[in-house]
């Protein structure tokens, strides 16, 4: 499979136009509005990754769309399936050639959607476009992430963000939970082509080719995105804030 990386995280918080950081953290930067799901965001840009926290600002847009075979798959649907609760819902991963990868996941046999042009639109109206595909298996225990593809080329990205990224941070892991780990281990193996770091009877570690990011997967009483972890190059010695259902734990890098 082509290569994968770890784009951003989905984290969703009520209120958000309300929301800051302990302490201010993180800086959150503006997003936009994403009219056809009724849902708008903020971004903070990492080292390596962003973290997309996510609202609804039209509950009734999400509820329909959410009825049809691309919204129940796509990025905030687990915000209805879990009634509204806060907390990690899901991830992407940023390919650049979708068309590419949505022939590669069909020849392994795996159902997608996709891909699905998305944009989203600022305060001022200036537009970022982008493409997702998702993966359609309903077999799945914890939500799967999703693959994106930025309209810009990925070094003109870059080199535009790179003014807003706090690079003291990085994101080192992924912790989720799943009711049954030997199922979703092998189904994120056969989606994603990712390799086993370590196992032992209670937590498998997985990694994507050619990316640093693990991806911690547990044996819970209940299947979803817990925490993550994230080194701070600023620091001294680690800690952990607790934020709107999902748990940041920080590393001493």
């Amino acid at each position: 499979m082509q290569y994968l990386k770890l784009d951003h995280i989905i984290h969703y918080i009520h209120h958000l136009e309300n929301f800051k950081f302990p302490g201010h953290l993180f800086t959150l930067n503006q997003g936009g509005q994403h009219e056809r799901l009724g849902t708008y965001n903020r971004l903070a840009y990492l080292e390596n990754a962003y973290l997309e926290l996510l609202d609804v600002y039209k509950p009734e847009t999400l509820q329909k769309i959410v009825k049809t075979d691309e919204g129940r798959v796509s990025f905030p649907s687990k915000i209805v399936q879990d009634h509204y609760s806060q907390g990690m819902k899901t991830l992407a991963l940023s390919t650049t050639n979708i068309n590419q990868l949505k022939e590669e996941l069909e020849g392994k046999g795996i159902d997608v959607i996709g891909p699905v042009d998305m944009h989203r639109e600022n305060i001022k109206g200036d537009k970022t476009a982008w493409k997702l595909l998702y993966i359609a298996d309903p077999d799945y225990r914890v939500k799967p992430p999703f693959f994106i593809q930025w309209e810009e080329r990925e070094q003109k990205r870059d080199e535009k963000l790179q003014a807003l990224r706090q690079n003291e941070f990085t994101i080192k892991s992924i912790d989720l939970h799943s009711t049954e780990r030997r199922h979703t281990v092998n189904k994120w193996r056969h989606w994603f082509d990712m390799e086993v770091v370590s196992e032992d009877n209670k937590v498998t570690i997985l990694k994507l080719n050619n990316n640093d990011v693990l991806f911690k997967i547990s044996d819970g009483p209940n299947s979803g995105y817990k925490s993550v972890t994230i080194k701070d190059s600023k620091t001294t010695s680690p800690y952990t804030l607790i934020i709107r259902g999902l748990s940041y734990k920080f590393e001493a890098d």
